[in-house]
């Protein structure tokens, strides 16, 4: 089940279920959280520093950390193929 709407970035992307899934089997609350991850895209990408707000990819560094910003999420996140967790707040 996705938030109803998108957290701090207006241009933030849902991740998909099955990553919501493994991001609270690895001990991230389901709720009010935010998650600093390390991910990797088909064809070979990878993200280092991946921000996940409540179920939402909401940037691609951590300098959008804290306040409202906008940042275009220039990929697919149902194309993510391995996920791992840096940091969680």
């Amino acid at each position: 089940m996705h938030s109803r709407t998108p957290p701090r970035n207006r241009l933030a992307k849902p991740l998909p279920e099955e990553w919501r899934k493994f991001l609270v089997s690895s001990g991230v609350p389901k709720r009010k959280y935010t998650a600093v991850c390390r991910a990797t895209v088909a064809g070979g990408r990878v993200i280092e520093e991946l921000i996940v707000e409540e179920g939402w990819v909401i940037a691609l560094s951590k300098k959008h950390l804290a306040g409202i910003f906008e940042e275009r999420i220039d990929f697919d996140p149902r194309l993510i193929t391995d996920l791992e967790i840096v940091q969680v707040a």
